[in-house]
């Protein structure tokens, strides 16, 4: 017995198809679906039900982009570019240290970042009298004595984390603006660190 080639039996396949979808709607019915419907009445398949999925996880499985890792990093790990922040802001205010000199283009980025992101509520003179204090609680006065005293690392963990109805700016605000920012609110305290 001569067995067809693969190109023969597809020519075979394609003719009956054809030939089959020529027929009337009457005889045929799955002939309104041309060759797709015709292959598939000779498969033995019906072309009116949903199609059996080659690899049926393909449409469910998780995707991943380009360049990005699929595993999970082993619980405790810790990224070769993260900053560790101390856990509390008395940690911080021990711990830290500003990292930045105390020159005027340091503390002019400060203001600047003051401006864009701290006038609202604490005012122009962290006063805590920003212009939504009378719709929000008031903040606390920057320039009293109390935060005077305080550690230049508490006021970069609050900046980051922020504190009660304060949100934290540490998605949104870099590290050194952060810490030029401590300067800016130490010149507004009067007080050189």
């Amino acid at each position: 017995m001569k067995i067809p080639s693969k190109s023969g039996a597809a020519a075979a396949v394609l003719t009956a198809a054809f030939i089959c979808s020529c027929t009337k709607s009457g005889s045929n019915p799955v002939a309104h679906n041309g060759v797709t419907g015709s292959i598939a009445k000779m498969l033995g398949g019906d072309p009116t039900q949903p199609k059996v999925q080659y690899v049926p996880d393909m449409a469910d499985a998780p995707t991943m982009k380009p360049q990005e890792n699929y595993l999970e990093p082993p619980e405790g790990a810790v990224s070769s570019s993260a900053i560790l922040y101390p856990a509390t802001v008395e940690e911080a205010e021990k711990n830290l240290k500003n990292p930045l000199p105390n020159e005027p283009q340091v503390v002019a980025l400060g203001e600047k970042t003051f401006n864009t992101f701290c006038i609202p509520c604490h005012g122009a003179a962290a006063k805590g009298d920003g212009s939504i204090t009378d719709l929000y609680p008031r903040p606390p006065d920057l320039t009293a004595e109390i935060y005077q005293k305080r550690g230049d690392g508490f006021f970069f963990h609050r900046i980051t984390f922020g504190a009660n109805i304060m949100p934290g700016y540490g998605h949104a605000i870099m590290p050194h603006e952060r810490w030029a920012t401590v300067h800016y609110l130490r010149k507004l305290q009067g007080v050189a660190k």
